[in-house]
C-alpha cells in the first residue's frame, strides 16, 4: 500500500512502512518488520519509538523479546485530532505574527529605468483581482519613447489583472483619450482637475509608489498600511472633487 496518505497525516515514509508492515504481519519481531519495510535494522528501534510516542503501535515482551503490533486505523484519526486540537491552540499566536508581519514598514529605493519598470510590474503582478490601482497622474507624455511603451503595456496588465483603475489628471480629457485611445479609456475612472497634486505616485493595497523619471529615474517602494491609508484618504478627497 503506498504510504503517500499517512505521510501527509503526519509520519515520516519509514513510520507509513513500518506501521502498515505491522498491520500486514499483525504481532511481530524487529527481524520480521526489517525484512517485510527494507528499513535498516539500525534504524528500526528509532521509528518503532516514534510510532509508540504517537499510540499507533505498542509492544509485548515474550521470553526477552519485544513483539511489536500496529494499533487499530482508527488511532490514527486519534492522533490526527491531537495535532489539530495542538495546532488550534497555537493559532492566535500565529495570526498574531502574521499580522505584525503585514503591519511591518519598509522603504526601498530602484534606480535606474529598467529597475523602475521591474519594480511598477512588480506591484501590478502581486495585486489581487479587484485590488484599486489608484494613480496620480503625470501631467504630460514623456519623451522617451521606451517610457511611453512601458505605461501603454502597463496598463493592459492592469486590465488583464482585473485591477479598479482611479486616475486623477491634470491633462485635457482629449489628451488623455489620444494617449490611450478608447477601448483604455472606458476601463479607467479618470478624473480631471485643476489642483496641483504630486505626480508620479501610485497606491495599491498596504503599497505605495513615487516614481520620478526626470535626471536618473527612480522609483521609492513604500510598504505601509499607515501611509497607504493617508495617501488613499488624500486621493479619494480630490477624486470627489475633480470632474469626470
Amino acid at each position: 500500500m503506498d504510504t503517500t496518505t499517512l505521510e501527509q497525516l503526519g509520519l515520516s515514509k519509514r513510520e507509513a512502512k513500518a506501521y502498515l508492515a505491522l498491520l500486514e504481519l499483525g504481532t511481530s519481531t524487529v527481524g520480521s518488520i526489517v525484512k517485510k519495510t527494507g528499513i535498516p535494522s539500525s534504524k528500526i528501534y528509532e521509528v518503532l519509538d516514534r510510532l509508540m510516542e504517537k499510540s499507533l503501535v505498542s509492544y509485548v515482551t515474550i521470553k526477552h523479546t519485544k513483539h511489536f503490533q500496529a494499533a487499530e486505523p482508527e488511532q490514527i484519526i486519534h492522533y490526527y485530532d491531537e495535532r489539530k486540537a495542538q495546532f488550534l491552540e497555537i493559532l492566535p499566536g500565529l495570526k498574531e505574527k502574521s499580522k505584525q508581519a503585514e503591519d511591518r514598514q519598509t522603504v526601498e529605493l530602484y534606480e535606474g529605468k529598467q529597475a523602475v519598470f521591474n519594480s511598477i510590474y512588480n506591484l501590478v503582478r502581486q495585486a489581487k483581482k479587484g485590488d484599486e490601482y489608484l494613480s496620480f497622474s503625470f501631467g504630460e507624455e514623456h519623451e522617451d519613447p521606451d517610457i511611453n511603451r512601458f505605461y501603454a503595456n502597463l496598463t493592459w496588465r492592469r486590465v488583464e489583472q482585473g485591477l479598479k483603475m482611479r486616475v486623477l489628471s491634470n491633462d485635457p480629457p482629449r489628451h488623455i483619450l489620444f494617449r490611450y485611445g478608447k477601448d483604455i479609456v472606458r476601463r479607467i475612472k479618470v478624473r480631471f482637475t485643476k489642483f496641483v497634486y504630486p505626480q508620479g505616485i501610485v497606491i495599491v493595497g498596504n503599497k505605495l509608489v513615487v516614481v520620478n523619471w526626470k535626471d536618473k529615474p527612480t522609483t521609492i517602494v513604500i510598504t505601509s498600511h499607515t501611509i497607504t491609508a493617508q495617501f488613499r484618504q488624500f486621493f479619494y478627497e480630490l477624486y470627489k472633487q475633480a470632474k469626470p
